[in-house]
């Protein structure tokens, strides 16, 4: 028996955003370099892959797993093909190599997009599952950061995992969608420690719906029983993380005997005491994770909007994506917000609860807490794995004219045979047009270089080096870009470069003098400007404008206007000494 038009309709513009999205990943894969730590990471996954060490990313403050499932397979295969030589030389050889891993790695994004449509068809219906598959394929930072080897896609797409898997057990009722919800979260937490906060964000979600829905009558024996389900949720996702890495386990010291840190500031009573944990062995993502918080407390530069600081600001992530989301997109949710009461009427009145009040809590408690405690801002993709919640609940602006998927028809489903959620369409098309059309344009502005998409407030990536000069302009990834100006224009050889990343430009063909200037070692002795004897020099905008270069030491730029422009706009050329005049 053939299958309806209408029923295919949809599935099928699924499977044409994911086409187009794979595409435009495939596309960019080598068209820039490095992002800061893909080097890093190329390194200790080959070394991994061929020995098995992989102690150094734990003492670096790093989980075991997201760089794992991106390298493997591709490793595999190279091996298989004979191309094992660049595995052996994965430094030397990044230029070719990464972009293998990049287009090989491409299909966490593909399970993030899949997770969001599906999400969206068990809430709204299939109207919906097409609408949110378009715009997690249309949008500027998913793009970029599922064509990057880094933590980013993999925790978005383990983070869309637990949220959806906790609204199937808020939406059913039953427990194993709970606890299948922790197993994720435990996947998670091995592939971004901030996955650390999913719990008490699930828990504070709960708490608020429990008290939506049921008022302030029992409220204390109803946190009692959230408080304890969540500590099993937290003890179900720690064993899941246990698993997930193999029982791998290392101490948190490095080193064994004496520790005058932990003698002079605990004394002779605490001190064996401490000394026994620190190196007593512990699972090694908890090793790693211990490692990260000992970071956050410790600060790091950040930048926005002209200013520089080591604890961050607290307005850091709203400015982010004020100016890093289209602005179509804030269309939708204001749309979404200002229907909301009409919708909650409709599906009351049928005798329908899908439950869809605790995704937008969930989103907005993710983000009041990253913008409360993080003293580390290091850009937008710290908000990234709230995008895909994000999307699904602004996707109920399509929600279909007539019945939709039953909620029973959904995995965990009571098979009641009511619909999820099938309101009459309320004047949305407008809306929800404008917003597929401002994602398209945003793709279409930025491509191949969506990292370093800003909106048209913001003034585009120029106006964006003002605002937030940072990993949400420039990561590294500029140095193909200045190869090609090299290319085209032969005098711009004579070129000092101050790169920010972590690797040598000489691997993308960038020729000069070349200072590569990373986060992490002391750059005092860095060579001044007046010191330098090419013709011209190159900066990375991180340095320039942004956290990552030394006070004042590109002042003598300002008010310079760039020769050129790399063509993804992060690192800029001047001209320093004219023709014939004397250095």
């Amino acid at each position: 028996m053939g299958s309806s038009p209408g029923s295919i309709l949809w599935p099928g513009l699924v499977a044409a955003a994911a086409v187009v999205g794979l595409a435009l990943i495939l596309d960019s894969a080598g068209r820039t370099s490095a992002t800061y730590d893909e080097p890093t990471y190329l390194r200790v996954a080959a070394r991994w892959w061929r020995t098995g060490e992989q102690a150094e990313i734990t003492r670096m403050g790093s989980p075991l797993t997201f760089w794992k499932i991106q390298h493997a397979p591709v490793f595999w295969a190279l091996d298989l093909a004979g191309r094992g030589d660049l595995i052996d030389d994965p430094i030397r050889r990044q230029a070719e190599l990464l972009p293998i891993v990049r287009m090989g790695s491409a299909w966490i994004w593909l399970v993030g997009l899949l997770l969001t449509a599906g999400w969206s068809r068990a809430l709204y219906g299939e109207r919906a599952m097409a609408m949110s598959a378009w715009l997690f394929a249309l949008s500027p930072n998913l793009l970029a950061h599922g064509g990057l080897v880094t933590m980013e896609m993999p925790i978005v797409a383990c983070t869309t995992a637990v949220l959806l898997l906790f609204w199937l057990f808020r939406a059913t009722g039953r427990r194993r969608w709970l606890w299948a919800s922790a197993a994720a979260a435990g996947l998670a937490f091995s592939c971004k420690s901030t996955a650390v906060l999913l719990p008490p964000i699930l828990a504070a979600a709960w708490w608020i719906d429990e008290l939506f829905r049921a008022g302030r009558v029992g409220i204390a024996s109803r946190t009692s029983r959230i408080a304890c389900t969540m500590a099993g949720f937290v003890a179900v996702m720690l064993a899941a993380d246990v698993l997930v890495t193999g029982f791998a386990m290392m101490p948190l010291s490095g080193s064994t005997g004496e520790h005058p840190s932990i003698s002079a500031r605990f004394g002779a009573r605490l001190g064996p005491l401490l000394r026994a944990i620190y190196e007593a062995r512990w699972p090694q993502d908890w090793v790693g994770f211990a490692t990260q918080v000992h970071h956050q407390m410790s600060g790091g530069p950040s930048y926005l909007l002209g200013e520089r600081r080591m604890t961050g600001w607290r307005s850091y992530y709203l400015i982010a994506m004020a100016v890093k989301v289209p602005a179509t997109f804030w269309l939708l949710i204001a749309g979404r917000a200002a229907l909301e009461p009409r919708l909650r009427r409709r599906t009351i009145t049928a005798g329908r609860d899908p439950h869809d009040a605790i995704v937008p809590v969930m989103v907005l408690l993710f983000v009041t807490v990253a913008s409360l405690g993080s003293t580390r801002n290091y850009g937008i993709r710290y908000m990234l794995p709230m995008a895909p919640a994000a999307i699904v609940w602004v996707s109920g602006l399509s929600a279909g004219l007539g019945p939709s998927r039953s909620l029973g028809d959904t995995p965990g489903g009571r098979g009641t045979g009511k619909v999820a959620v099938a309101p009459a369409a309320i004047g949305c098309t407008p809306i929800v047009g404008l917003g597929l059309l401002g994602q398209a344009i945003a793709v279409a502005s930025s491509h191949p270089f969506e990292l370093t998409y800003f909106n048209a407030i913001a003034g585009g990536p120029i106006g964006g080096r003002r605002i937030l000069a940072d990993s949400n302009l420039d990561w590294g990834q500029g140095l193909r870009g200045l190869a090609r100006l090299q290319r085209d224009r032969p005098e711009l050889r004579d070129l000092t470069l101050y790169y920010f990343g972590d690797t040598n430009p000489a691997y993308y063909g960038v020729s000069g003098v070349l200072h590569v200037v990373n986060a992490v070692d002391d750059h005092s002795l860095l060579p001044p400007l007046r010191t330098v004897r090419t013709r011209y020099v190159a900066v990375s905008a991180s340095l320039q404008h942004g956290p990552w270069g030394p006070e004042g030491f590109f002042r003598e730029l300002d008010g310079m206007r760039p020769t050129c422009l790399t063509d993804d706009t992060t690192i800029a050329v001047y001209l320093w000494i004219k023709v014939g005049e004397k250095p």
